[in-house]
Order: structure tokens, then C-alpha cells, then sequence
């Protein structure tokens, strides 16, 4: 299957249909919207934080393998990891940048880097 770049949100992996790795992110930043998921993701109905860590803890329930998960966020923070020189190197401006920066610099990032 071929995915329309406009809407990114499948894909057809030999057998079955699966969501994309990176569907629907948005980039907020953290004065504006906290680090929110719309649904909880373990064992804790009430806990929906975006976090690094609780997602390493239920890595099994979204068929990977701790260390293939590893491997993916390390490739994403990586990449992440350069978004201030990205957004200047398209035309944001600084300031921009500055409001933007908690949306991509907090703690689940350097944890990722670490990986």
C-alpha cells in the first residue's frame, strides 16, 4: 500500500492493517496544553500521561519487544533531538522557537537520547 503524505495514518505491513508510528502528534507547548494522552495506555485508567517511561513499561501491548523499542525511540529522539535547527532552517524565527521549545525539550527527551 502506498500512503497518501497528506494523511499518514496507515499502513499495510505485509499481512494486516497497523497505525503509523507517529500518528496524530502535535506538537503543543507545555504552557499551553500539559502532556496529555486522550487515553490511558496501562494498567491505570486514570494515569494518561505522555511519558517515556510508562510507554517502555507497556511496550508488550503494541506487539514490540523492549529492545525494538528502544530502538525506535532512540531513532525519534535523535531526529527530534535537532528540531530547533530544523524550524530556523525553515523560516521560524527565534522567538518561535522559544515558545515552542517545551513541546519538544523536557526530560522524556534526554531519557530517549539516552537509549
Amino acid at each position: 500500500m502506498k500512503v497518501s503524505p497528506a494523511r499518514k495514518c496507515l499502513s499495510a505491513p505485509e499481512v494486516y492493517w497497523t497505525l503509523s508510528p507517529a500518528y496524530d502528534l502535535n506538537a503543543i507547548p507545555a504552557e499551553l496544553k500539559p502532556r496529555l494522552l486522550s487515553i490511558a495506555i496501562g494498567e491505570n485508567p486514570n494515569d494518561t500521561s505522555a511519558s517515556l517511561e510508562l510507554a517502555m513499561e507497556v511496550v508488550e501491548y503494541f506487539d514490540l519487544e523492549p529492545s525494538e523499542a528502544r530502538g525506535i525511540v532512540s531513532e525519534v529522539a535523535a531526529v527530534t533531538s535537532t528540531w530547533a535547527d530544523q524550524a530556523r532552517s525553515n523560516g521560524m524565527t527565534d522567538k518561535e522557537i522559544m515558545i515552542m521549545h517545551s513541546a519538544f525539550e523536557h526530560e522524556d527527551l534526554r531519557l530517549a537520547l539516552s537509549f
